[in-house]
């Protein structure tokens, strides 16, 4: 099952179509990053489906102060837990052509947690081998497409997030850390979070939305093909160097106030943009679109 049967909108098939690469042997299959594209298994209709949900709970000792999960689709949601153990809830709806395909995927999916080097490491595998779940259905039951709604909890003495995604969405919103959110055909949402550590958002194909966010830290935001909303830092940010990047797309700049422009170029279909503002120095730069600043 390639990771490419989690539901996607016709939007995210309309960007990967822009940039990706049809496969020469295969005009339905196409690259965006690391990730291949079937559209033919996307747009695919089974006549059965249903919906199923996991809970799980993890001991997650004071030393623990970094967490990391990979979802091959769909979507992703960290939130503090209130106590001092973290917490999965795995909700998905599988689609196949039988009651009785419904039934076996499901009593495949499960999740194991390891912690190496304080990182708590969160993965999908299957139930009885522990065998990572993607590559298991792709080799026993690829007639199928899972998408996965995916909540995790830890404490708040987890201040390191490294959260990935194939196909799907990640959001951040009241956390506090260092972000690692890396999405290769979807969407990214930041709202009121405080970054506070290294920090690098991306997506391949997709937006990004940066929303009432604090920046005490580098911070690398970009996206390969698709737009990025910006709202500059709220005041009690400090001495972050942030980086925003679109290669394909637009920079829309919000929550305007008083800054110093440091440098500015435009050319034909490209441009730049340096500020500082809030103590922190923001670099724009778009290869192929435009910076647009609302001023309202």
């Amino acid at each position: 099952m390639k990771i490419a049967k989690a539901l996607l909108t016709s939007s995210l098939i309309t960007a990967a179509l822009l940039t990706g690469c049809a496969d020469s042997k295969n005009s339905s299959e196409i690259k965006v990053g690391d990730v291949t594209i079937d559209l033919d298994d996307v747009q695919k209709e089974y006549s059965q489906n249903k919906e199923f949900l996991k809970n799980y709970l993890i001991e997650t000792p004071k030393p623990v102060n970094a967490m990391s999960v990979y979802i091959p689709g769909g979507n992703i949601v960290v939130e503090h837990s209130g106590d001092d153990q973290s917490g999965l809830a795995l909700r998905y709806k599988v689609f196949a052509d039988s009651e009785e395909t419904l039934k076996e995927v499901d009593e495949h999916i499960g999740s194991v947690s390891e912690i190496k080097d304080n990182v708590l490491e969160i993965k999908l595998v299957e139930a009885q081998t522990n065998e990572d779940l993607e590559s298991w259905l792709e080799k026993n039951i690829p007639d199928c497409r899972i998408e996965y709604d995916t909540y995790i909890t830890v404490p708040e003495y987890v201040t390191d997030y490294r959260t990935k995604c194939g196909v799907g969405n990640i959001s951040f919103t009241e956390m506090s850390g260092s972000f690692t959110a890396d999405v290769s055909v979807g969407n990214i949402t930041f709202s009121d979070n405080e970054i506070t550590g290294p920090s690098v958002i991306k997506c391949n194909t997709g937006n990004i939305q940066m929303n009432g966010n604090t920046y005490k830290a580098k911070t690398d935001i970009s996206a390969e093909t698709g737009n990025i909303h910006f709202c500059l830092p709220l005041n009690g940010s400090d001495g972050a160097d942030i980086s925003v990047k679109a290669d394909t797309g637009n920079i829309q700049l919000t929550g305007i106030k008083n800054y110093e422009v440091k440098s500015e170029e435009k050319k034909s279909n490209s441009q730049s943009l340096s500020i500082e503002v809030e103590n922190c120095n923001i670099g724009f730069a778009v290869d192929n679109g435009e910076i647009k600043i609302d001023k309202e």
